[in-house]
């Protein structure tokens, strides 16, 4: 584990670094109430990845093993050049830039901002258009200081899965509440728009049972891959699937 200060306040951002060195590496970025370090292990350890270049599972601040920090904005913006600080840290260049759900929107916010950095762009699920997301606007419709003090109790008390349990306790309140403010906010340029400008090689991974609009998806000039039998979490409800889409050609 890695940590690199990456805001004006010199919080650090933890990444996990594994693999070999030399050739493409690989940088993947967890959704809300994850963590990058946790959700993207099983893939980056799975039979079909290990020993294929090199990974970097890079915990959002606020996040993970990342520090807090009650100055930054945490806008999905600035999360994203808080990630390309790390990768500029790690001097890599052309990524392969892999995220789920809200760390996909924080990965085509950096394609947009830094294409030095990004050689491919992988996303799953994230969010692409203003005031969509469950959990998000759940959050959104407390105030901050409402959430603080109340709102991530609620959260964590109605948490049932152990592992998401733990890696919700890891995230900043305050973090947790400014991230999911920014992704349901209206932009000069919606994630989709973003998304489709970028001309990186790029695919777009859904669950079947997300029951997504795939026209539109494509529309967006990914290349677009199904995980079967698998909702937004797909890297749980199927994992060989979520590596097929991933690792595949």
């Amino acid at each position: 584990m890695e940590l690199f200060p990456v805001t004006a306040s010199g919080a650090r951002l933890a990444c996990l670094d594994i693999g070999a060195r030399g050739g493409r590496a690989t940088v993947y970025l967890g959704g809300l109430g994850l963590a990058s370090t946790v959700t993207f292990a099983p893939v980056a350890g799975h039979p079909a990845v290990a020993g294929r270049g090199r990974h970097v599972l890079a915990d959002l601040v606020g996040s993970g093993w990342s520090d807090h920090d009650d100055a930054f904005g945490h806008t999905i913006d600035e999360h994203a050049r808080a990630v390309a600080a790390a990768i500029d840290a790690l001097e890599l260049r052309a990524v392969t830039l892999v995220g789920h759900s809200l760390g996909g929107s924080v990965a085509i916010s950096l394609a947009a901002q830094r294409p030095d950095l990004v050689g491919a762009l992988v996303v799953a699920e994230p969010n692409l258009d203003p005031g969509v997301g469950t959990t998000s606007a759940r959050i959104a419709s407390l105030t901050e200081d409402e959430f603080v003090a109340h709102g991530m109790r609620d959260l964590l008390d109605e948490e049932d899965s152990p592992a998401g349990l733990r890696t919700l306790r890891r995230w900043s309140p305050r973090g947790l509440h400014r991230t999911a403010v920014s992704l349901l906010a209206e932009r000069p340029a919606t994630f989709r728009a973003q998304l489709t400008a970028l001309t990186v090689p790029k695919r777009y991974i859904s669950g079947a049972l997300s029951g997504e609009d795939l026209g539109e998806l494509r529309a967006t000039g990914c290349e677009v891959r199904v995980v079967p039998a698998a909702g937004h979490l797909m890297m749980d409800d199927d994992l060989d699937g979520f590596v097929e889409a991933l690792a595949g050609p």
